[in-house]
């Protein structure tokens, strides 16, 4: 039944909002009514109030007057009566004589001025006929006359007084009194309303939980405060929660244990009338013909089983079983039904017919033989891919000790040469013959004991001896309970790729070996746009600095070339690596890096793609800095050789082409020849040292002629032609070694002691002492002596001692000092050859040390070294 709907729209729905509106509305009834009877009352007090000023302003003025009115004073009257017309409230005062003619009549306006009015021969307006009467004048005002004299015989005094000032202020205290009224109204209008709340609080609580009931069923409310009737309530909802859930509780279970039945049917139950619908099913029909039940429920039968109607059903029952204790015919077929969508599959139905109270019915249970039959077809092919297969399968029994063979298909035998009757009963340990010391087998004892898979390759035997290796794979089949009770094991004969797998191995380490020696760097990187750095040689690492750990970082091209930026010259251009890529073959050549960390390099880069799927990048780094030094040198070599030749042949040139053209003196012939003399012999000497020097450089020390010399000999026979008598030069030479023995060229080491010695004086062009000292130490660990070598002359700067061994550098650039700049070139090579050591230390305008270490003799260092022992001074 549908609820009567409220008669106004806005009505509120909820009790407190409907209680609410109900004080609300009866409050304003209440002002409403206590407005208009209040305002009722309000004028008759008004008006009476007025009355009774009026009677007493009247009385005070008869009183006030009547002297001067027996006098006929009109003056005096005048006055009395002004004085009374000017009193709040009064409009109007007048004097009438006893037969009612007015006399006087004074008006108070409304700005309270008094004004006397003209009198009328005419009986007065509302004149009394008898003194002491009052009536009302209009709607806001009364009149009250007062008699002058006994009975009225001197007349009568009116007054009229204004109902508006009463009216004023008793309706100043009726807005007081209503709005005090309004105040408590509202008050108690939300004290009312807070109580309602409070009182209909435990209702809201009944209501949810009546609606909730259906959800939690057995739930209990417990209602503390509110009325009784409410608590009442509250019990009531708990006994029918209570019994709601027991009753809920026994349908729960008897739903449970049909549906439990049901849902544990794997087949589907269908149940038929007489006319062959669906009447009853289970939830298997989803699973089975892919409908809900509900769907199923009144179709024909024979849409889901073709072919079997009504008629079809009665003959098969009866030509079936018979079940006399139930009284029930029952049959068996297969038969082709249908899903939804109209897919046939194979099903194997049993039907029962029965005679009930409301009929013939049918009970027909189908079961879908789909999954039976592709298990049949999949042993059937499954057996089949076992003979077909050109792997060795063999099944071995975990149950029996051994672990014996059960099974082992065809290709086992033409695998190992061992017929199936050879190998069944049999553990597989036979394959390995007497070669049992395997690691693989280790592990395939330790996969099989704790039941796992695993794959091994194996040396077996065949039946003729010959070797094979069998990649075995074998996996364990449960039983029941999990535990392995058979293991699967498959053979592959794997001969040839162990045999290649061997092969690249070893090719793989020679490759390992060359590039771990190679002196060129190699890097690798993996993937079509460069991918990830898997590879670098050892020299790339020692080219660089970096560390080998950069190949578990993977880093791609991009980083790659950022990091090697870095290590770059800024002032040189770096091509990246995708670029030297896209170059390929139209390259003109390898990119030239300018290393400057950790070292200055100079590298040379090739860029490639590998295969023809370009799947790899390739980068080859050659070290080519001694090259481009020596190209360096050679043109700086060049050039300078070049000068230094020019020089002396222009100035050999100039004087022959002189002496053959023009005749000159004798005296002058002379000086011409001896300046030809000595530019010649300037280039014979310069000419020697190159090919002194060429000649060192080529044979690598080949051509010294190295034998024991004694120390103070070699210093003797150097510093000997340098002791010039009355020379600007002192020398002073402390052998503190004399006696030390060295295994040199006495030749080679003259030379170098002696152009040592020349510089020294050369370059000391004011003079002063040149001290020869000899200084004990160590090469490569070894015992070695120096030969130290000091001037006080002009000294090098630090950008000159950095290139004091190169060929034709000279310290004086000027000119004024004579030398070719070979000469410590001379003395580095010779010394080193030897096993030795130049070392030079030099401060502009204090002089230079130059000391050549050299190694004493094997038979020399074998004796007490003592390297304080005193020489001469000579």
């Amino acid at each position: 039944m549908a609820p009567r709907p409220w008669p106004l729209a806005a009505w509120p729905r909820r009790l407190r909002h409907q209680l609410l509106a109900l004080l609300v509305l009866s409050t304003a009834l209440a002002m409403l009514l206590l407005h208009r009877v209040s305002a009722s009352r309000l004028d008759e007090v008004a008006t009476l109030t007025s009355l009774r000023w009026a009677e007493s302003i009247a009385q005070g003025v008869s009183a006030a007057a009547t002297v001067p009115l027996e006098a006929g004073d009109d003056a005096e009257l005048e006055s009395v009566l002004r004085s009374f017309a000017g009193m709040p409230g009064v409009e109007r005062l007048e004097v009438v004589d006893s037969r009612g003619v007015q006399l006087l009549s004074l008006r108070q306006s409304a700005e309270g001025l008094v004004a006397r009015e003209t009198p009328s021969a005419a009986p007065a307006r509302g004149a009394p006929a008898v003194a002491g009467r009052a009536a009302r004048v209009g709607d806001d005002a009364v009149q009250v006359w007062a008699p002058v004299g006994p009975g009225g015989r001197l007349g009568s005094f009116g007054v009229t007084y204004s109902l508006q000032a009463e009216r004023e202020r008793l309706g100043a205290l009726s807005y007081e009194a209503v709005l005090a009224i309004a105040l408590v109204s509202l008050l108690t209008i939300v004290v009312s309303y807070g109580f309602i709340q409070r009182a209909l609080a435990p209702l809201q609580r009944l209501v949810r939980f009546s609606t909730e009931l259906g959800r939690n069923a057995g739930a209990r409310l417990e209602i503390d405060g509110g009325s009784r009737e409410f608590r009442e309530l509250a019990e009531a909802l708990n006994d029918t929660s209570s019994r709601l859930r027991d009753q809920m509780a026994a349908i729960g279970r008897a739903e449970s244990r049909n549906e439990a039945i049901l849902q544990a049917v794997p087949d589907v139950i269908l149940g038929l009338d007489a006319g062959g619908r669906v009447c009853v099913v289970n939830p298997g029909v989803s699973s089975i013909f892919g409908l809900q039940p509900e769907e199923a429920l009144g179709r024909p039968v024979c849409d889901l089983l073709p072919g079997l109607d009504c008629d079809e059903a009665e003959r098969r029952t009866l030509a079936g079983l018979y079940m006399r204790s139930s009284g029930t015919y029952v049959a068996r077929f297969e038969i082709e039904a249908l899903r939804r969508g109209g897919t046939p599959f194979p099903a194997e139905v049993s039907l029962s017919r029965t005679e009930t109270a409301d009929g013939l019915r049918y009970a027909a249970v189908v079961r879908d033989m789909t999954e039976q039959r592709m298990t049949f077809s999949m042993l059937n092919l499954y057996s089949r891919a076992l003979e077909c297969t050109t792997n060795g399968v063999v099944i071995c029994d975990m149950s029996l000790p051994g672990y014996p063979v059960f099974y082992a298909n065809p290709a086992f035998g033409r695998i190992t040469g061992y017929a199936a009757d050879e190998t069944t009963g049999r553990s597989c340990a036979f394959l390995q013959g007497d070669d049992r010391d395997q690691p693989q087998l280790a592990e395939l004892t330790r996969a099989i004991g704790r039941g796992e898979s695993t794959q091994v390759v194996l040396r077996n035997y065949r039946k003729d001896g010959t070797l094979f290796f069998n990649e075995l794979t074998v996996s364990p089949v449960p039983n029941a309970e999990g535990a392995p009770q058979h293991y699967v094991g498959v053979l592959n004969d794997v001969t040839e790729r162990e045999r290649a797998r061997m092969a690249i191995a070893e090719r793989s380490e020679r490759l390992n070996a060359v590039f771990d020696l190679s002196p060129d760097g190699f890097v690798v990187f993996d993937g079509v746009d460069g991918g990830r750095l898997v590879y670098g040689n050892p020299a790339f690492f020692a080219m660089t600095g970096w560390d080998s750990g950069v190949l578990d970082a993977g880093l791609g091209v991009d980083d790659f070339d950022r990091r090697f930026l870095k290590q770059c010259d800024a002032s040189t251009p770096y091509s990246p690596v995708s670029l030297a890529l896209a170059a390929g073959d139209r390259a003109d050549g390898p990119d030239l890096l300018q290393l400057v960390r950790p070292e200055r390099r100079v590298l040379a880069r090739m860029a490639r793609r590998a295969g023809a799927g370009h799947h790899e990048t390739i980068l080859f780094f050659r070290d080519i800095t001694r090259e481009t030094e020596v190209d360096r040198m050679k043109s700086e070599f060049l050039s300078t050789a070049a000068h230094e030749l020019r020089t002396p042949m222009v100035s050999v040139f100039g004087f022959t082409e002189l002496l053959l053209r023009r005749p000159v003196s004798e005296e002058r012939r002379r000086d011409m020849l001896q300046t030809i003399h000595r530019q010649a012999s300037l280039l014979i000497n310069m000419v020697n040292e190159l090919l002194d020097l060429a000649r060192i450089e080529a044979r690598q020390g080949k051509d010294l002629k190295r034998e024991p010399c004694r120390l103070d000999s070699l210093v003797t026979q150097a510093v000997g032609p340098m002791l010039i008598q009355g020379g600007a030069h002192e020398l002073q030479i402390d052998v503190a070694h004399p006696d030390c023995v060295l295994d040199v060229d006495p030749e080679k080491t003259n030379r170098a002691l002696t152009n040592v010695l020349s510089n020294a004086v050369k370059y000391s062009p004011d003079g002063g002492t040149i001290l020869v000292t000899t200084q004990s130490g160590e090469l490569h660990g070894e015992p070695a002596v120096g030969v130290r070598v000091t001037d006080h002359g002009i000294g090098m700067t630090p950008e000159q001692l950095a290139r004091v061994f190169e060929r034709f550098y000279r310290a004086d650039p000027s000119g004024n000092i004579p030398g070719t700049g070979l000469g410590m070139s001379l003395v580095k090579e010779i010394v080193e050859l030897q096993g030795g050591r130049v070392d030079v230390a030099s401060t502009p305008g204090r002089g230079t040390t130059v000391t050549l270490w050299l190694p004493l003799s094997r038979a020399a260092a074998a004796l007490p070294w003592s390297p304080d022992t005193a020489g001469a001074v000579q």
